[in-house]
């Protein structure tokens, strides 16, 4: 064998046990707990705000409402608000608060969840959890990027 074939599957075999190292019993068989009917996650949410836009540093507080359907697929408003930095609006306008419409689905599958916003590049990923709060991750690109981190628990 050459050296890039050893090199190779030296990686293959890194990368294969990396995936392994932490792994329980428990978590090679699990993959989440959903309600049985994905429609009693329809509800508010709320969760602290943290981030970086193109302002600078983002901390604030965020809302979350949504209406599930029996198959995970939902829609709904996200807002967020904070006294101490800024964003921007939909037009590009600096605000201290802001809320946009949503439309998501929840995979039954593995829990994990995809928002998309309406009028900006915006998308969320996320997971639904097992203690029923949601994670999400924003990333929104263009000349005005936004990256946040929210974890959102029921009200």
């Amino acid at each position: 064998m050459d050296s890039k074939t050893i090199a190779s599957l030296l990686c293959t075999c890194v990368l294969a046990s990396a995936c392994s190292i932490n792994s329980t019993p428990e978590s090679k068989t699990a993959s989440c707990q959903l309600p049985s009917d994905l429609s009693t996650l329809t509800g508010s949410y709320s969760s602290e705000n943290i981030g970086i836009n193109s302002n600078g540093k983002h901390l604030g507080d965020s809302k979350l409402s949504i209406t599930v359907d029996a198959d995970g697929v939902f829609s709904g408003e996200r807002s967020w608000s904070s006294e101490r930095h800024s964003g921007h609006s939909k037009n590009g306008a600096i605000t201290k608060g802001d809320t946009e419409k949503i439309i998501g689905v929840i995979n039954p599958k593995n829990c994990q969840i995809g928002i998309a916003e309406f009028g900006e590049s915006g998308h969320y990923n996320g997971q639904l959890l097992f203690d029923g709060s949601i994670d999400l991750i924003l990333v929104q690109s263009g000349d005005k990027p936004v990256v946040m981190r929210n974890r959102y628990q029921k009200n």
